[in-house]
């Protein structure tokens, strides 16, 4: 029988989320409080007074060659929607840190890029802030039909 690799994902973590959200992440609390939610799929776990809230996002990746710290830096925006339907607009984006600056998945990024973000928010009733994280989902690499059948693979099931 001939088989073919799987194709996998990688996530690359996105780093400064504590500067651009606030140490206690207190950005994410006041787009919720003026009426903004992440949107994205969400799933939570609430075990033992901790809470977790997973989001499977879109987000943005956005080149910064005027950033004075790295002129190769590259932005992670995460997509937030309206709760009423008053509000205009009714998406926004909004930064949530940056693609770590030794990251390789960085020279891919030449232009605004739409991206897939996992998110993971965590409260705890012992802590008064929450802990926020993300990672950038990569695509795997664009191979034609062509390419991808020379890496086929003959398995023995006997």
């Amino acid at each position: 029988m001939k088989i073919y690799p799987w194709l996998d994902c990688t996530a690359v973590a996105v780093v400064g989320t504590r500067y651009a959200l606030g140490e206690g992440n207190e950005v994410l609390d006041q787009l919720e409080d003026a009426g903004w939610v992440i949107d994205a799929k969400e799933s939570s776990d609430i075990r033992s007074e901790i809470y977790q809230y997973v989001y499977h996002a879109e987000g943005m990746l956005l080149p910064e060659p005027e950033n004075p710290a790295d002129p190769k830096a590259v932005a992670v925006y995460l997509k937030f929607k309206a709760t009423k339907k008053s509000m205009r607009p009714h998406r926004i984006a909004v930064k949530i840190g940056y693609l770590p600056r030794d990251s390789d998945y960085k020279a891919k990024i030449k232009r605004a890029t739409l991206v897939k973000i996992h998110c993971l928010d965590t409260y705890s009733d012992a802590n008064p802030g929450h802990d926020f994280s993300a990672s950038v989902m990569d695509s795997p690499l664009k191979l034609t039909s062509g390419e991808y059948k020379k890496h086929a693979m003959e398995l023995d099931l006997e």
